[in-house]
């Protein structure tokens, strides 16, 4: 059973650069090597927050267990934690 993967979050006023470049050259690299490719991101640009959504897809519940709860994972989401405010990642799956 497919598992959509959204990690939303807003960047860090000041800090919006350097949130993009790791975004690109550590978070999105460091998914891909555990087995998750980002398929979307988006920017608000009007309306509520968050500022950013973005997500993709994994084949199955364990794998995105495996990748959410590895320690890459954890050392990722700690930086992005520190660029970020209200960093959140929600699994949903198709009925």
């Amino acid at each position: 059973m497919k598992v959509k993967v959204k990690i939303t979050y807003n960047m860090l006023t000041g800090k919006e650069r350097e949130c993009q470049e790791f975004l690109a050259n550590s978070l999105a690299p460091g998914l891909s090597k555990l087995g998750f490719q980002f398929s979307e991101v988006y920017l608000n640009i009007w309306g509520d927050e968050p500022q950013i959504l973005s997500g993709g897809e994994v084949d199955s519940v364990e794998k995105a267990r495996r990748i959410f709860l590895s320690d890459e994972w954890n050392q990722l989401s700690n930086t992005m934690d520190s660029l970020t405010d209200d960093f959140q990642v929600r699994f949903f799956r198709e009925n």
